[in-house]
């Protein structure tokens, strides 16, 4: 199905797939730009992506500096700024090739960031406190940190048992392909993770064989307190836990919690 394929396309075809997944979603890229005016910047962003929150936060005034370890995504994500940035200085947005677990800041920043369920890719505490603690390391005095996860309740998890679920048709506005994503999900409790597959499908804008790519994450679930707590192993000094991207203090039937972290 997928013959000829190279795994440099495989890598660029998930990077549009999922510029195309998060096509219409912009709530979390307005609550990052009121922390980043909060803080007064400049923005650091581990797991930027294809920079789907830090070019806007760029355009929004911001020196904004993105770190991921999957140049196709940082490829789009560069081009993505050219395409968007006018007359603006380029060095208004870097992107850089790293990993987050392992990566060193090398300035001071006001606002350190970790969009989505990316920080659940960490496998366990140690891991999350040094993350948390690069984040820490990266702010000036009074500078914040800012992490979104998903907290699934029991009935959600009881729904992650395998099965194929169908999530969307879309045709993609770069090659007029038709794309259909599907997941699958698996909740192990033992160990509090869910493997998460993720399954895309596209056929010629005029027909033609079916091809398909798919990933799959391993994700470490964490409580909201067990993520307050992390922050405060990490030497923070005050932590909000928010259940939505309007600020609301989280509650148990929050389906995010966003941590807001204060270095004073």
């Amino acid at each position: 199905m997928n013959e000829g394929i190279t795994a440099e396309e495989q890598a660029a075809r998930l990077a549009r797939y999922y510029d195309l997944d998060f096509l219409d979603v912009h709530y979390d890229a307005e609550l990052y730009q009121q922390l980043a005016h909060d803080s007064g910047g400049p923005v650091l962003e581990l797991g930027a992506g294809s920079g789907r929150i830090a070019v806007p936060l760029a355009l929004a005034g911001h020196e904004v500096h993105g770190v991921d370890l999957d140049e196709a995504m940082l490829e789009r994500g560069r081009q993505h700024w050219a395409d968007a940035r006018g007359s603006l200085d380029p060095e208004r947005l870097t992107f850089e090739t790293g990993d987050f677990f392992e990566y060193r800041p090398g300035a001071r920043f006001g606002l350190a960031l970790i969009a989505v369920n990316t920080f659940l890719l960490a496998e366990d505490d140690d891991a999350r406190v040094a993350i948390l603690t690069t984040m820490r390391e990266s702010l000036r005095p009074g500078g914040l940190a800012a992490v979104e996860v998903g907290t699934p309740d029991a009935a959600e998890l009881e729904g992650f048992d395998g099965r194929l679920q169908h999530e969307w048709l879309r045709v993609d506005p770069q090659t007029g392909e038709e794309v259909s994503k599907t997941i699958s999900a698996v909740h192990e409790a033992a160990d509090a993770s869910v493997l998460l597959t993720q399954i895309y499908e596209w056929t010629p804008p005029c027909g033609g064989p079916l091809s398909r790519v798919t990933h799959t994450d391993h994700i470490h679930l964490v409580s909201p307190e067990q993520l307050g707590d992390l922050a405060l192993a990490a030497g923070f000094a005050k932590v909000d836990l928010w259940g939505d991207h309007l600020s609301t203090p989280h509650h148990p039937g929050s389906h995010r919690v966003i941590l807001v972290a204060r270095l004073v």
